[in-house]
């Protein structure tokens, strides 16, 4: 059975330290809140001091969730806001996070409501964040909104974690094979080629040709490194434009294999954010609006945004959905039964976790054609390579005879 080391907080404020056995994360966390401790920080032990890392090790991705989760834990205690920043702030070691929160603390001690506090901040809280504190306050429910916004982000972090891992052997055994044929073709080809040349025959086409690529390489490097630039830089500010976004992303989603990928992806954020937004009382038109740019592509955002329009006139959500093309019907279908049940926030997760199981599915597909293809590719490479330097030295073995 897994131990798991964490710092918590008693009822009576106290705060406490040490490890507790369960079978996982979820376990823990109730055996301790059976006990009276409520965690700030809990993850699994090795052994090693200093297992959690400190917020100056976290990136935003991993930095808001575990900010949210802590924040949820002191308010669901009952510590008032305030405090429960002053915490917060005491532990961060960064100092950009730190500034936020003590910012944060301060604005509350002020009199500004938490919601309106976080808004300032656009750059460390999306959207929403700032929409579900706002109607935690509102509806009395703060430390609720806090755990399911602390559920979500901790959901796409954890998507986004297994996609990179998935990534990172297709795309390290990409560059190292890139690599190689660049070595190949600078520094070994060159000195082998440069033989032949004294010979005063012409050589085969192959060979020709892999001296020619080699030239290239050779003498014409800064040139490709300068177009290569040029180009990064030219699309970074065609992209920067709304027509080039919406050109990229409508490209994207007719790419064979990525753009099925791609639509899922922006599938399971919209299912999931407009579920927690929903779960948190906020009206379904302002959810979508807030959903929208969030999907993370141009041309599904744009329907969406459309649909809140129809939302605002009077229209159900499945109806507002169901005359835009890139949201499946079995989507529409299970919205209309969500609404009619009152429990589209549950239905909406349901679809987000099947959504998510498919995109798991077709990445696992896509991952297992990918390493043979690169391994293919790069074995064609060096065969062309080395067919072109044996080609000279067959014919010279033949002069020899």
């Amino acid at each position: 059975m897994p131990t798991y080391k964490y710092t918590a907080i008693t009822r009576a404020g106290d705060e406490r330290k040490g490890n507790v056995d369960a079978d996982n994360l979820s376990a823990a966390r109730r055996k301790l809140h059976a006990e009276g401790s409520y965690p700030l920080t809990l993850a699994e032990s090795t052994g090693k001091a200093g297992l959690f890392p400190s917020f100056s090790l976290l990136g935003r991705q991993e930095f808001l969730p575990l900010l949210t989760r802590q924040l949820a834990t002191l308010v669901g205690a009952g510590v008032p806001v305030v405090s429960a920043l002053q915490s917060l702030a005491s532990q961060m070691e960064d100092p950009e996070g730190r500034r936020v929160v003590v910012d944060l603390q301060e604005a509350v001690r002020g009199g500004t409501p938490f919601g309106r506090a976080i808004e300032a901040h656009p750059e460390m809280f999306p959207e929403l964040f700032a929409s579900m504190v706002r109607a935690g306050e509102e509806s009395g429910m703060l430390s609720l909104s806090l755990s399911r916004l602390a559920d979500h982000l901790e959901g796409q972090a954890r998507t986004k974690n297994r996609v990179r891992a998935a990534l990172t052997y297709p795309v390290l055994m990409a560059v190292v094979a890139t690599l190689v044929v660049i070595f190949l073709l600078t520094v070994v080809v060159p000195k082998i080629v440069g033989v032949f040349s004294h010979l005063g025959r012409a050589l085969p086409l192959p060979t020709r040709a892999l001296i020619a690529v080699t030239d290239v390489f050779s003498a014409g490097w800064w040139v490709m490194l300068l177009l290569l630039a040029g180009g990064i830089l030219l699309g970074r500010r065609h992209l920067s434009t709304e027509r080039g976004k919406r050109s990229r992303d409508s490209l994207i989603l007719r790419l064979p294999l990525l753009g099925r990928l791609a639509h899922l992806s922006a599938l399971s954020r919209f299912c999931r954010t407009l579920s927690t937004l929903v779960a948190g009382a906020i009206p379904v038109d302002r959810a979508l609006r807030i959903v929208a740019p969030v999907v993370g592509n141009l041309a599904i955002s744009e329907r969406i945004a459309a649909a809140a329009d129809r939302v605002v006139e009077g229209a159900p959500l499945s109806e507002a959905l169901r005359v835009h093309a890139e949201i499946p019907p079995t989507l529409v279908q299970m919205v209309a039964v969500g609404e009619e049940s009152g429990k589209l926030d549950f239905i909406l997760t349901k679809m987000a976790d099947a959504i998510d199981g498919e995109i798991e599915t077709r990445l696992s597909r896509l991952l297992s054609l990918l390493e043979p293809l690169i391994i293919l590719l790069m074995g064609m490479v060096v065969a062309g390579i080395v067919i072109s330097i044996l080609l000279p030295l067959l014919e010279i073995s033949q002069i020899v005879r």
